[in-house]
């Protein structure tokens, strides 16, 4: 497998997204990182060792007073059909001059 080199630029964002996780979290990614790194991928086994990684999920625990799909269905009050609001939505556009350069 071929190895990605990044650039000193997108490591730099890397390093500001990992400084605005909570510290439990880092704990989490650092882990990851240190069990992908250490993997020998000239190894027979790495592609099960590639796929254990990708069933591993962690899931964030839900906020303690997140309203569930259910009780959020409905709670939208508006007197208008859904046509107009629809039009109002699109009439109420307006161009987006910031662009994102990926």
């Amino acid at each position: 497998m071929s190895t990605l080199h990044l650039s000193d630029t997108l490591l730099d964002g890397y390093v500001a997204l990992f400084h605005q996780l909570a510290p439990r979290d880092q704990t989490i990614l650092l882990n990851k990182l240190t069990e992908t790194a250490s993997t020998d991928s000239a190894n027979s086994g790495a592609s099960e060792k590639r796929n254990n990684l990708i069933r591993d999920v962690v899931y964030l625990p839900k906020p303690p007073n997140a309203p569930s799909f259910e009780e959020l269905a409905g709670s939208w009050i508006d007197d208008r059909s859904a046509e107009e609001i629809v039009a109002d939505l699109r009439q109420s556009r307006t161009p987006n001059l910031d662009r994102v350069n990926l």
